[in-house]
């Protein structure tokens, strides 16, 4: 069997989540396919945007690839629990060397607080959630941090302005700060980017760090859940009300 899907949006909220939404199906009845997926804002422009194997490399796979398939008429199983997603996610992919390769395992501390402000389009779109600009946001921060002790912060933003302000924030209240020096991007204006690939890679690249943090406070967001999928005891919370039962944010404690 060969997989196929292309996608218009987010890596994580679309392709990533349909994938994994379908992997239960797929390892019951021991099927180990061909993958042909492709998301126009995240994958390789030299191979028509395709995310396999240039983001996520298949662990095993049918010796033929028969027929294709698309990956929306598979079966969709819904998820509630975190250690499953991340059992199927790891049976089948891994991330591809040159993401994991870069990662410093040693550059988050055991007692930081990963923070995650995602802005642009969920500062205007409440379909899926409710809106919490940044000054709501940091208000729940302050809250937050008042009855917790870290030694340090990650902070992590799709707005550039946004990740210094919470930087600055954090500062004040005489917290040390980790960032990376990775510019923040919307992944809704990359189609055309001819470097969107490594912009991709170096996004998951932060992800998988905040993955490393003993604890995460974040906005909705599909892209920071995945953290938690990637590492399932990693304390987690969210702070706007959703609006749906969608996994993995939806089964998050919002504070």
């Amino acid at each position: 069997m060969k997989i196929f899907n292309e996608s218009k949006e987010g890596l994580f909220g679309s392709s990533m989540n349909w994938i994994n939404a379908r992997l239960p199906y797929l390892y019951k009845n021991k099927i180990y396919p061909h993958w042909d997926i492709r998301n126009v804002n995240h994958g390789n422009p030299s191979d028509q945007d395709r995310i396999t194997p240039h983001i996520i490399e298949p662990k095993k796979q049918n010796a033929n690839p028969g027929e294709t398939v698309n990956l929306l008429d598979i079966e969709r199983y819904q998820y509630t629990d975190f250690k499953e997603a991340n059992f199927y996610f790891n049976e089948y992919f891994q991330f591809c060397s040159s993401i994991t390769d870069q990662l410093d395992i040693d550059f988050i501390p055991e007692k930081c607080l990963g923070i995650h402000f995602r802005g642009t389009d969920k500062l205007t779109n409440n379909k899926d959630c409710k809106i919490i600009n940044l000054t709501a946001f940091l208000l729940k921060l302050e809250s937050f941090l008042k009855d917790r002790c870290f030694e340090s912060v990650f902070v992590i933003s799709d707005e550039a302005d946004s990740k210094q302000t919470i930087i600055s924030f954090v500062k004040n209240l005489g917290v040390t700060v980790l960032s990376t020096h990775l510019p923040p991007h919307f992944h809704k204006t990359l189609a055309s980017n001819p470097d969107k690939l490594s912009i991709t890679k170096n996004s998951i690249l932060e992800m998988l760090l905040l993955s490393k943090c003993g604890c995460v406070i974040k906005s909705h967001s599909a892209f920071s859940s995945w953290a938690k999928i990637i590492n399932p005891s990693l304390e987690m919370y969210r702070v706007n009300k959703c609006k749906n039962n969608w996994f993995p944010d939806y089964y998050l404690p919002e504070f």
